[in-house]
């Protein structure tokens, strides 16, 4: 037993020293190469390489990132109601002869633009006229009667209750006269106010009464259009609001026109409330029953406008990049509309401000970054074309 354990510790020490040497001899070769690099000047010089490399990326930092910019202009929120409607004249009548009586004459034609009181159509009309003439005689005799009385009375020839009768008389014949008038008026049908007449619907020698169609007469200077408006709308909604139609009949062709009047009350199953608009109408060209489009601009509030490319969503919500002082901040901003490209926001966006819209990947707060600006100017008017939503 003895014996092992000095051979095993001898043969240990053999080892020892061998990987002892080993390392002796690589500290000599390390000494020596470092001695031989600094004898010849080789040291300093990689030092000194190192540290112009440190101070040039510490001189230098992040290069600005080339972006394009476009300054934030203001805009109105405008939204635009449409509904369809149906037209009427302005003044529009259907007529009828007010007594019954056999058609003597047509004198008018279809189309025709006629003036007030212009003679449309005459009735037969010899017993009103007979009637006429034989109250006119009776007004004659009554007023030569009571003539005579009054004449008679002072000298007593009359009392004075005879001068009241006859008086009386009088009275009553010129009011049998004025009927006979009206009535003798009553077989002429004039018309009412001016405007362009229908199609005759009545002949000579037809028999016709107060339930007869004679013709429509429309005066279409100004058209109406009557059409009907969300609920939630009816604060928006004035008098006098601008508005344009079109029409069915005539494509391609917008026709300007304003709010007439309002209804007062908001229907209960439609939830919608009436409006008239009233469309001029020189041309003659826009006619009563036709059906219209109808779109009412309606003004709100103003809010800042960035083109739509500009506005990104991230986890926090939506934001913008702003550029001040040549770098870039996150804005979180709201988006309220868009319209034509451009987006109505609201946020902590003032008009002038420098809204990043192309190379926003690469952003990062505080980024320094190199703006190309382009369209519109620091006043924050946009230079683009449109009208708004629905134009």
């Amino acid at each position: 037993m003895s014996l092992y354990l000095s051979r095993t510790d001898k043969n240990g020490h053999l080892m020892s020293r061998t990987g002892r040497l080993a390392v002796f001899l690589l500290i000599i070769a390390a000494v020596g190469g470092g001695w031989f690099a600094y004898d010849k000047g080789m040291l300093p010089f990689v030092a000194s390489k190192s540290q112009t490399e440190g101070d040039a990326a510490k001189r230098t930092g992040n290069p600005a990132l080339p972006v394009i910019a476009e300054y934030a202009s203001i805009m109105e929120e405008k939204t635009v109601v449409e509904a369809v409607g149906t037209g009427r004249s302005t003044l529009g009548v259907s007529i009828y002869p007010a007594v019954s009586g056999e058609v003597d004459d047509v004198l008018f034609h279809a189309g025709e633009n006629v003036s007030r009181g212009q003679v449309l159509l005459i009735l037969d009309s010899d017993r009103e006229r007979l009637a006429r003439d034989l109250a006119s005689v009776q007004v004659k005799d009554a007023k030569q009667l009571l003539d005579r009385y009054e004449q008679a009375r002072p000298l007593g020839a009359v009392s004075a209750s005879e001068v009241d009768a006859a008086r009386t008389a009088l009275a009553e014949a010129r009011i049998r006269l004025e009927q006979a008038e009206v009535d003798l008026a009553d077989r002429t049908i004039l018309a009412p106010f001016n405007g362009t007449v229908g199609i005759p619907q009545v002949e000579p020698g037809d028999r016709v009464d107060s339930s007869t169609l004679i013709a429509t007469l429309d005066n279409v200077e100004s058209v109406l259009v009557d059409f009907e408006v969300p609920e939630t709308r009816f604060d928006n909604v004035k008098i006098g609001q601008s508005l344009r139609v079109e029409t069915w009949s005539l494509p391609g062709e917008w026709f300007e026109g304003t709010v007439d009047s309002i209804a007062s009350r908001i229907d209960a199953e439609s939830r919608t409330f009436k409006v008239r608009a009233r469309i001029p109408n020189p041309t003659g060209r826009l006619l009563s029953g036709m059906s219209f489009a109808v779109y009412v601009d309606i003004e709100g509030k103003t809010y800042p406008s960035v083109p739509e490319i500009s506005v990104l969503w991230g986890d926090g919500g939506t934001y913008i990049w702003r550029i001040k002082d040549d770098k870039v901040e996150r804005v979180p901003v709201r988006v309220v509309k868009r319209t034509q490209g451009r987006i109505l926001l609201e946020g902590p966006i003032a008009k002038g401000d420098l809204i990043v819209v192309e190379g926003v990947l690469r952003l990062r707060p505080g980024r320094d970054v190199a703006a190309t600006i382009r369209g519109g100017d620091e006043t924050g008017v946009a230079q683009r074309n449109g009208t708004g939503e629905g134009s």
